[in-house]
């Protein structure tokens, strides 16, 4: 059974740039024998591109070039493919042309899976989650109004937010302080823009004990 998935930031698969990709784990993170980088096996059975193989090595120069991301991630990615390919596929004739009703249906059942996955976010069901995507297609709308949902009695009462939005730049000691702050049972806090988090070793090392899944 597949419960991680994994986002390749930088790395190729027998030349192939893998960039960018997510795929199911098979098997965790190694190290080349003898040789710097390592590589990861990863589930491509679903994906086009790998000539029917149901598993790959996908080569890394280190393991930071590797982020935990969900199973809602991979599943966008995988149709994101799925549709990039059909439209390569597909002729210039009218009837094979997608139409709006259908690219309209296409894109809310993607929001979908990122509402799902932010309503499991605030309700504690989920630990965290990672949404990317080009600017200005409401990333952010439907992760705050999952928030904002979850706490529309505290809204109602007057009592402080269990969550909070922060947006631009964050440090690793900013970013120690606002975990801090929300460390409650509970309480969510979302990075909007905060990129330079996931490339500061002390900030990653942070988030990786914040979000680990034991106690």
């Amino acid at each position: 059974m597949i419960n991680k998935y994994i986002k390749v930031e930088e790395g190729s698969y027998r030349g192939h740039d893998m960039s960018g990709r997510v795929f199911p784990i098979l098997k965790d993170y190694q190290h080349f024998s003898g040789k710097p980088g390592g590589f990861v096996t990863v589930d491509c059975s679903e994906l086009d591109g790998f000539e029917g193989l149901d598993k790959a090595r996908v080569n890394v120069a280190d393991i930071s070039q590797l982020t935990l991301t969900t199973e809602g991630a991979y599943i966008i990615h995988r149709d994101s493919l799925k549709a990039d390919q059909a439209s390569t596929d597909t002729t210039s004739t009218p009837e094979n042309k997608e139409t709006d009703e259908q690219a309209i249906e296409r894109i809310a059942a993607r929001f979908s899976i990122l509402d799902e996955m932010a309503e499991a976010v605030s309700t504690s069901k989920v630990r965290a989650m990672i949404v990317s995507g080009p600017p200005g297609i409401g990333k952010s709308y439907g992760v705050e109004r999952a928030l904002e949902k979850q706490n529309m009695f505290e809204d109602i009462s007057g009592s402080d937010r269990k969550f909070e939005i922060v947006k631009g730049a964050m440090s690793a000691i900013g970013l120690y302080k606002k975990l801090y702050e929300h460390s409650a049972m509970g309480h969510v806090v979302c990075f909007d823009d905060c990129d330079a988090i996931l490339y500061d070793d002390l900030a990653l090392n942070l988030l990786k004990a914040a979000l680990d899944t034991g106690k």
